[in-house]
C-alpha cells in the first residue's frame, strides 16, 4: 500500500493561498505594549491570594538564617552595583607630561589597593582619551601656525 499524504479537513478554511503577501507579517504592528503573556496573568491570578504570605515567609527563612533566602531577597531588592564613585584628586591635565604623571598616579594607585586594577583601568582609558583630545588640539593649533607661515611666504610672525 502506499502511503497517501493526509491534509487536515479545515486546511482550506486556515490556509488560504495568497491571503498574506510574500514578506509581509499578518500582524504588522506586533504585540501591543503592555500586553500580558498568558501564562504570566495565570501564574498572578495563582498567586494573587497568597503572595503577600508567601514574601513574608521567605523573609522569616531569610531572617532565621537561610542564606538561600536571603540571597534571592537581596538580589532583587538590592541587585549588585555597576560602578562606584572613585574620589581620587588628580592635578590638572594641561600637558603630555600632566598626562604621563596621571597615570603613574593611577598605576600607584592600583599598587597601593586605593582603586581597583579594572577601576585603574577605566582611569586610565579616561586620561588616554583626554591625551589624544590635547594631542588633536595640538595638532590643529600647530597645522594653523604652519598654514599661516605658507601665507607670509614662508615667514614666521611670533605672536600669531
Amino acid at each position: 500500500m502506499e502511503a497517501e499524504a493526509k491534509t487536515p479537513e479545515n486546511s482550506g478554511k486556515i490556509q488560504v493561498k495568497g491571503k498574506y503577501k510574500k514578506g509581509c507579517s499578518g500582524n504588522p504592528n506586533g504585540k501591543p505594549k503592555g500586553a500580558r503573556n498568558k501564562s504570566t496573568l495565570a501564574a498572578e491570578a495563582l498567586l494573587e491570594g497568597s503572595l503577600e504570605k508567601i514574601c513574608k515567609r521567605v523573609e522569616e527563612e531569610a531572617l532565621n538564617g537561610n542564606m538561600q533566602a536571603a540571597k534571592m531577597i537581596l538580589e532583587r531588592f538590592l541587585p549588585p552595583r555597576k560602578d562606584r564613585a572613585i574620589e581620587i584628586d588628580f592635578l590638572p591635565i594641561s600637558t603630555f607630561d600632566d598626562v604621563l604623571n596621571t597615570i603613574g598616579f593611577i598605576v600607584n594607585a592600583v599598587g597601593k589597593g586605593k582603586i581597583t586594577p579594572s577601576e585603574g583601568e577605566l582611569l586610565a582609558r579616561t586620561v588616554e582619551s583626554y591625551a589624544k583630545a590635547l594631542e588633536t588640539c595640538e595638532f590643529e593649533s600647530r597645522l594653523k601656525i604652519m598654514e599661516e607661515t605658507l601665507k607670509n611666504g614662508g615667514k614666521y610672525e611670533a605672536g600669531k
